[in-house]
C-alpha cells in the first residue's frame, strides 16, 4: 500500500525540520519501517578515517547491537553498496554462503528478515557517504522500491542530507562523528557481547540482557536460577565478560567435586595437609582474585563448608587447608542453582545467613518453553556456528520446521534445541534447508536422548541415590509435576488431589520454578 499524500507531506515536513544527520536518518527510517513488509531499517555512515562504516540510526533493532564494518569486506552487500555507490538487493539470504563474519552477525540479529535492500546516499559530488539498509519480506522491499511516492521522498532525503552536510562543514562533521563514536562505543561493545552470547529477540530475552548488563557493573553477589539446560553458567560467564574485572572467570561445580575434596579445591592446601597432598596446591579462590568466582549448583555445597564460604564473603580472606595464616582474595561471587535454596534452608540443608549473602541480586533464566519466540534466532545462531565448521553445509531451515520446533516443550531447554538442530543438520543434504520431516524423525523417537528423563526413569534413579534429603526433594518435584500435568496446569485441582491447600502448592511451585495457572 502506497503512502498517502497526507502522510507523504507530513514526512516531508519532518525531514526538512531535522537538525542533524542522525535525527534525519532516524525520522526517515521510522517512516519507512511502517511500510508493509519492511521490518528493520539502519543508516550506516562512513567513519572520518574513511576505512569503516558504523550505524548512526536504526529502527526495529537496538542501535548498539549492530556491528560496524571495514570497507575491505567487499563481499558484504553493505560495504559493497558504499564503495560502488550502487544499490544491492539480496532477495534470499539463505542463498549466501561464506560471506564475511560481520554479514553473518547482522543476519543473526535480524533473524526474522528474509531479504535485504541497501541503498547508497550520495553527496553533492555523487560520492556515497552513507547507506540505508532495509530488511524484511522480499515482496515488501520490491513494492517499496517500485513505489513512486517513496522514491520521491528518497530524493528529498538526499537533498536535505546534502544541505546538512554543507551547513555542518567538514571540521564540525568530523567532530560530530567522533563524539557519537566515543559516546556509543563502550555501551555498544558490552551490549553486542551480551546480544551475541545470549541469543533471543523476545521481550524476556531483551529484559534478561538488560539485567545482565546492569548486574555486570555491580560488586554484589548474584544468584542465577533456572532449569537444567537453560544456560545459567553461560549467563554468568557473559556477566563477567561484560564487567570491568580484569581477572579470570573461575567456575566450580559444587555437585561434581567429592565432598572430602571440595574444601581443598576451593581454598588450596599445604603440602601434607591430607593423604596424597605431596605438594602445595593453589585453590580456585586464589585464581579468582581480581575476577569472578562462579559456584555452580551452590545448593549441593556441604553444610560443613558453607560456614567457611560465608566467612570468606564477609572478610575476603581464606585459609588454605593445613595453613596457619589467612590470605586475601578480591573476587565477585556468582552462584547458580536449579533447586530452591529457600526449600533447602527450611530443610536445614543450607544456611540461612549464607542464603541472604549469596542472593543479594537474583537473575532467573526462563525455560525455553516460556520464550518460544526466541527459537528462530536460536536456530539461526546454531546453524551459523554449524556452517562455520562445515561451510555451505545447510542453507537454513524452513518456516514449517521452525513452527514444528515451537510446538515442542523442550524439557532440556536450549541444550535440547541445540542437539535437535545439529542432528537435523547432519541429516539434511548439503545446500538444502532443514525440513519438518527431519525434526519429526528426531522428536518422535528416532533420536533417543542419552539420558532417559521420563518419570519412571527418574524414580528408578532415586533408588540408587546416596542422599535421602535429595531423594525426597526430587520425589516431591516429580509428584507435583505429574499432578499439574494431569490437572492441565490447574493448581486448584492439583492441590485438591494431593490434599494440601492451594496456597501451599503455589509456594512449592514458586520455589521449584514449576509452571501452573494461578487462577484455575
Amino acid at each position: 500500500m502506497s503512502l498517502s499524500a497526507q502522510g507523504a507531506a507530513a514526512l516531508a515536513r519532518t525531514l526538512v525540520q531535522a537538525s542533524g544527520i542522525a535525527s534525519l536518518a532516524d525520522r526517515f527510517l521510522k517512516a519507512v519501517c511502517s511500510a508493509p513488509g519492511i521490518r528493520y531499517g539502519v543508516c550506516y555512515w562512513r567513519e572520518a578515517a574513511g576505512d569503516s562504516i558504523r550505524p548512526i540510526a536504526s529502527h526495529g533493532v537496538a542501535l548498539d547491537l549492530l556491528p560496524a564494518y571495514s570497507l575491505l569486506d567487499l563481499d558484504n552487500p553493505i560495504t559493497h553498496c558504499l564503495t560502488t555507490a550502487q544499490a544491492r538487493h539480496v532477495a534470499r539470504l539463505d542463498s549466501m554462503f561464506g560471506v564475511a563474519g560481520g554479514y553473518e552477525e547482522l543476519r543473526e540479529r535480524l533473524a526474522a528478515a528474509e531479504a535485504w535492500l541497501v541503498v547508497p546516499l550520495l553527496d553533492a559530488r555523487q560520492k556515497a557517504v552513507a547507506v540505508l539498509f532495509l530488511a524484511g519480506a522480499a515482496s515488501g522491499l520490491r513494492s517499496w522500491t517500485a513505489d513512486p511516492t517513496w522514491q520521491e521522498l528518497c530524493r528529498l532525503y538526499d537533498a536535505v542530507l546534502n544541505g546538512l552536510l554543507d551547513r555542518l562543514g567538514s571540521v564540525e562533521l568530523t567532530q560530530t562523528r567522533q563524539t557519537m563514536h566515543h559516546q556509543q562505543s563502550e555501551t555498544r561493545g558490552r551490549r553486542r557481547l551480551l546480544s551475541t552470547g545470549f541469543v533471543g529477540t523476545g521481550q524476556i530475552a531483551r529484559r534478561l540482557r538488560e539485567d545482565m548488563l546492569r548486574f555486570a557493573d555491580s560488586s554484589l553477589s548474584l544468584l542465577v536460577t533456572g532449569e537444567t539446560g537453560s544456560g545459567k553458567d553461560h549467563a554468568a560467564w557473559l556477566i563477567h565478560q561484560a564487567s570491568a574485572r580484569k581477572g579470570k572467570f573461575v567456575p566450580v561445580n559444587c555437585a561434581a567435586i567429592p565432598k572430602d575434596l571440595i574444601e581443598a579445591e576451593l581454598f588450596g592446601a599445604t603440602r601434607g595437609a591430607y593423604t596424597g597432598a605431596t605438594q602445595a596446591r593453589t585453590g580456585l579462590v586464589a585464581e579468582a582474585d581480581g575476577g569472578t568466582l562462579f559456584l555452580d549448583e551452590i545448593g549441593d555445597m556441604p553444610l560443613s563448608l558453607q560456614g567457611a564460604l560465608l566467612r570468606l564473603l564477609n572478610e575476603k580472606k581464606y585459609r588454605p587447608v593445613g595453613a596457619t595464616r589467612e590470605l586475601p582474595s578480591n573476587f565477585r561471587l556468582i552462584c547458580a542453582t536449579h533447586r530452591s535454596l529457600l526449600e533447602l534452608v527450611r530443610d536445614g540443608r543450607f544456611r540461612e545467613d549464607l542464603y541472604f549473602r549469596v542472593c543479594q541480586l537474583t537473575l532467573h533464566i526462563a525455560p525455553l518453553r516460556e520464550r518460544l519466540e526466541d527459537v528462530p534466532a536460536l536456530v539461526a545462531h546454531i546453524l551459523l556456528e554449524h556452517n562455520r565448521a562445515f561451510p555451505g553445509r545447510v542453507a537454513g531451515i524452513s518456516d514449517n520446521a521452525i513452527a514444528q520446533l515451537q510446538r515442542h516443550r523442550f524439557p532440556g531447554n536450549v541444550r535440547e534445541l541445540r542437539s535437535l538442530v545439529l542432528a537435523a543438520a547432519e541429516r539434511t543434504p548439503p545446500g538444502k534447508r532443514i525440513q519438518t520431516n527431519r525434526l519429526v524423525e528426531l522428536t518422535d523417537g528416532a533420536h533417543k536422548p542419552v539420558i532417559d528423563d521420563s518419570g519412571e526413569a527418574r524414580l528408578q534413579r532415586l533408588w540408587r541415590t546416596e542422599s535421602l534429603p535429595d531423594a525426597l526433594a526430587a520425589f516431591e518435584r516429580l509428584l507435583l509435576e505429574d499432578r499439574l500435568r494431569q490437572a492441565a496446569g490447574s493448581r486448584r485441582v492439583a492441590a485438591q488431589s494431593l490434599g494440601i491447600p492451594k496456597r501451599t502448592l503455589a509456594r512449592k511451585c514458586l520455589d521449584m520454578n514449576l509452571t501452573g495457572e494461578e487462577a484455575i
